[in-house]
């Protein structure tokens, strides 16, 4: 299985080996860290979909020098071709080690195994659907929270229904505990003699996994990446959700101790829910459908009381400044102002529009030069008037200096700021410059 001038790649025929005394044959710098190259490894480099391996690398200690062991992670661990070196990146600063150095590699064996658990699991769901319904895997991503995998069929009802029953039937692969085996290859054209799911692309030495018997698998496809011996190690194999992409399907689930994982949150999720409802998982959605019908009629009932206090607050300031009132402006001139806690900043968009729309029809004498319309809550001023002057300007020119953002139109802007203070300050400003 080795050659002298490559590292020896120890997972290739025992994925189950944790951890194994190795001699360093080179030590490269990147990004001021050793990259090391050994003479074997157990350590899976990234490839094939499937994400590297990590782990522990120690240099021990020697009685004769009185140098204690040393121990630096692998964070990293990748190769250039599938036939030359494994490069291992530590967090070991420069001149740690040395060509030569006998050292001992451990792997991080939950993160190994889980990720034989999640490539098997993808194997036996493309198996599955394959030979379900001839569909082809075209695309795989093993990711942090899920896996995806892209299948060669259009989204929709009847898909989801196929997917269930596939679920169903991966699952029933996993739980009959199938042998998984790894055949190797001199090249594809040697590799043909297997029954894969999908032809083999790749050139040069070929790994083919198969699980269940090789006349007759469940799943049988060329893939350089680890994977148990048996099915059942798998666990189990759940789709989270389906969806379309570029005409395809994209399948969204996970195998294993991650899936597990995701339905422990998930679990977690619906008993705080269905607590905070009193209720059962079966009658939640009724729960749900109820409060529902409740908040429809509570915005219902909301919007015409808005409604009904925008028709007064509307008349009451029509009133005001028919009478050549200022609202809360301080000092009387030009600018009218009004502050509002009930109204959101959108309501007091319509509710200026109205204003002006209102008070124009007796050609403005109604109007002040200018309103400003406050929220609160929101901390917004909204700036209204016939388009002299222009309100968006204003807010450009000057919002900024008090610490606010916004623009508008001629005829009316908004400007946003952090707190009260800052709303005061601009008004004032603003009054003196008109």
């Amino acid at each position: 299985m080795k050659t002298d001038d490559v590292t020896e790649r120890v997972y290739r025929y025992d994925p189950y080996r944790t951890e194994i005394k190795s001699e360093i044959k080179q030590v490269q710098m990147k990004s001021d860290l050793e990259v090391l190259v050994l003479d074997r490894t157990p350590c899976f480099p990234t490839g094939g979909g499937q994400p590297c391996d990590r782990g522990t690398v120690t240099l021990p200690g020697s009685r004769d020098t009185g140098e204690d062991e040393k121990t630096f992670s692998i964070m990293d661990v990748y190769d250039h071709s599938l036939e030359g070196d494994v490069f291992h990146v530590t967090d070991a600063p420069a001149g740690t080690f040395h060509p030569g150095d006998q050292v001992v590699v451990r792997l991080d064996w939950d993160r190994r195994f889980a990720n034989m658990q999640r490539h098997l699991g993808e194997h036996l769901l493309s198996g599955a659907l394959h030979r379900l319904y001839g569909w082809n895997n075209k695309g795989f991503h093993m990711g942090e929270e899920y896996m995806t995998i892209d299948v060669d069929v259009p989204h929709g009802p009847e898909t989801e229904e196929k997917l269930m029953a596939g679920e169903a039937e991966v699952n029933r692969v996993i739980w009959k505990d199938l042998p998984v085996s790894v055949d190797y290859f001199e090249n594809r054209e040697a590799a043909s003699v297997m029954p894969v799911r999908k032809p083999i692309t790749a050139e040069g030495r070929i790994s083919v996994v198969t699980a269940g018997d090789r006349s007759d698998p469940a799943d049988c496809c060329a893939c350089c990446g680890t994977h148990p011996d048996s099915t059942g190690q798998v666990g189990l194999v759940k789709i989270y959700k389906a969806e379309s992409n570029k005409g395809m399907t994209r399948i969204f689930f996970d195998a294993g101790s991650m899936a597990m994982k995701r339905i422990d949150g998930d679990m977690g999720l619906l008993r705080e829910i269905t607590d905070r409802f009193s209720t059962g998982s079966n009658d939640i959605m009724k729960k749900l459908d109820t409060r529902d019908e409740k908040e429809k009629e509570l915005h219902r009932r909301v919007t015409a009381l808005r409604d009904v206090v925008m028709e007064s607050e509307k008349e009451r300031m029509l009133e005001d400044m028919a009478a050549g009132g200022r609202g809360l402006a301080p000092d009387g001139g030009p600018l009218y102002t009004a502050e509002f806690r009930a109204l959101e900043a959108d309501d007091l968009v319509k509710l200026g529009f109205a204003l002006y729309k209102e008070g124009g029809k007796d050609g403005g004498e109604k109007l002040p030069p200018l309103t400003a319309l406050v929220d609160l809550e929101g901390k917004t001023v909204l700036l209204f008037s016939d388009g002299a002057p222009a309100c968006g300007e204003l807010v450009k020119s000057m919002a900024k200096e008090f610490g606010g953002r916004g623009g508008g139109r001629p005829d009316n802007a908004r400007a946003i700021f952090s707190d009260r203070r800052s709303i005061e300050r601009f008004l004032d400003a603003v009054a003196g410059a008109i």
